[in-house]
């Protein structure tokens, strides 16, 4: 009968699916494990069973986006994603030497003044009661965030060197944002005002926004809360980064017409492919923090990952770990590469 045909036909989609074509290789990426095999695996073959048996299912491609639509599938990718993800976050974020822990217990924990500078570069300084917001618990002040900022900007001048072909990035101050938006002006607060920030660019290297391949801004919302926002200038995208998972709506917006502005001050000409540009509001998968006071390294772990084009594979169990590396980046005059 044509349904005995079509089903012995699907088997050797199947066994072709099963020996490695190009576009399912299911038992590879995620291994059987056949001496135990777990309840969710179970589940997947049974689904395979049932997907076997549809008249309606043609050929093993299709056979491979319907069995990639069940949830029990779903599930075991998002398990796979998530064992891949903490492997990533262990060999990104290495156990500090003996030497780079003594070096942190000292600038985090040692006695001193609390004015006292123990770290400088330039015109920017960290006092030690800065360095003790570092702690466990403890919510980052603006001082440590901005000089973590300028220790990414030290970084990836030295990574640029490494490689010409890689194009810089500028790391702003939060005082950007405050000044872009008039922020806790008593008469204006939250107008746009790009008049504010239009000399802003001399400072960014090669004083051309438009040559960078991104510009990272720390954003200090209401004095309450700390947040990341990135413009990828190379990926014409704008996107926002808070693990508290606002939408930053109104950053986003505003960083676009700043662009423009910018773009029509020194260059004379609208921005050009307007239409090609991006807005991404705060990611589902955007690591969240579970308590009230590590927005500020979460912060600066987004800044840190994001601007050495790697996945943000870390996550609230990776914090102290974090507050450890930002310690470090800081004594060390760059961030960890």
């Amino acid at each position: 009968s044509i349904a005995v045909k079509h089903e012995k036909k699907l088997d050797l989609e199947m066994q072709k699916v099963e020996e490695g074509v190009e576009y399912m290789n299911i038992n590879r990426k995620w291994p059987k494990i056949v001496s135990s095999p777990d309840e969710l695996e179970l589940l997947i073959e049974q689904d395979k069973a049932d997907l076997a048996l549809n008249a309606r299912i043609r050929d093993a491609r299709e056979f491979d986006d319907v069995l990639r639509q069940t949830e029990n599938f779903k599930k075991l990718l998002e398990r796979q994603q998530l064992a891949e993800a903490r492997e990533r976050a262990a060999s990104l974020m290495r156990q500090l030497t003996e030497e780079e822990r003594d070096i942190v217990n000292k600038a985090v924990y040692g006695h001193g003044p609390g004015d006292e500078i123990i770290a400088q570069f330039g015109p920017d300084s960290v006092q030690r009661k800065s360095m003790q917001t570092l702690q466990p618990g403890q919510w980052l002040n603006d001082e440590v965030i901005h000089y973590f900022y300028v220790m990414l900007a030290n970084r990836d001048e030295e990574m640029c060197k490494q490689d010409p072909t890689r194009k810089r990035s500028h790391f702003f101050k939060s005082f950007f944002i405050t000044k872009l938006l008039n922020e806790g002006n008593l008469t204006c607060d939250g107008k746009y005002e790009y008049r504010n920030v239009k000399r802003w660019s001399k400072k960014v290297p090669g004083k051309d926004i438009f040559a960078l391949d991104k510009i990272v801004f720390p954003i200090n919302m209401g004095n309450m809360h700390w947040i990341c926002a990135v413009i990828f200038m190379t990926e014409k995208r704008i996107q926002v980064y808070d693990s508290m998972g606002s939408s930053g709506e109104r950053y986003l917006q505003a960083l676009f017409q700043y662009l423009k502005d910018e773009h029509m001050d020194k260059k004379k000409t609208p921005l050009p492919d307007l239409d090609k540009w991006q807005l991404v509001c705060t990611a589902r998968e955007t690591p969240r923090q579970r308590n009230g006071y590590d927005c500020g390294v979460f912060t600066c772990m987004f800044a840190d990952f994001l601007s050495k084009d790697t996945a943000l594979v870390f996550n609230q169990d990776h914090i102290n770990q974090c507050r450890e590396r930002i310690a470090l980046s800081i004594m060390n005059g760059k961030a960890i590469m």
